[in-house]
């Protein structure tokens, strides 16, 4: 059967996990699972993430959830496509900045996505949105030290990127000025030529 990406093309979680996939340069199936009409919460799509979430990897049967669970599987799957570095220490770097943007990045940009796209304006929470407006400027101060005279996050390119840039592409529109962050901006146009971004 080989690799199938279980996703919602327009989710940044399943992006991050569609970014590391392509970027092994190895062949994979997208199987749309479409959010806005419930078939997350199908019996059929349960019995592979209990939680009714996207992304899901099916690779012949090892099945990985949580698109960070996602990356480090692939990383370790394809060590060719040198997603992780080798050296324990840079290792480290690369756990530190996928879980930054899981926690950091994700834990305020999807609050705030969740109001955008799943709520009409007028339902939508604005303290979570404020919140998120008046906190990712710390965040995004911390990356954009990180990214002085980098590339990508740690260096060379690794999963850490993938995990981080795919809710960034979305601040602007909830609201949040990247331009006082010259590095973050000059890394996210990095990441959109890579060919592996619009996959």
């Amino acid at each position: 059967m080989g690799m199938v990406l279980y996703e919602m093309a327009m989710s940044p979680n399943a992006k991050r996990a569609r970014l590391g996939l392509a970027e092994t340069g190895a062949p994979f199936e997208r199987r749309e699972v479409n959010l806005l009409a419930g078939e997350q919460k199908t019996a059929s799509y349960k019995a592979i993430h209990p939680l009714g979430r996207v992304p899901t990897l099916d690779d012949d049967g090892v099945v990985v959830w949580e698109s960070g669970a996602i990356l480090l599987y692939l990383a370790d799957k394809f060590p060719e496509a040198r997603l992780m570095p080798r050296a324990l220490a840079e290792r480290g770097h690369v756990y530190q900045w996928l879980t930054f943007g899981e926690t950091s990045i994700h834990g305020y940009l999807g609050p705030m996505g969740f109001q955008m796209f799943r709520r009409t304006p007028e339902k939508r929470d604005q303290q979570i949105l404020e919140r998120g407006r008046q906190r990712m400027p710390e965040v995004l101060h911390v990356l954009d030290r990180q990214l002085e005279g980098k590339d990508y996050v740690v260096g060379a390119f690794s999963i850490a990127d993938c995990a981080c840039a795919p809710w960034l592409e979305l601040a602007p529109g909830f609201g949040i000025d990247l331009e006082p962050f010259p590095n973050v901006r000059a890394w996210m146009s990095r990441m959109r030529a890579r060919p592996s971004w619009d996959v």
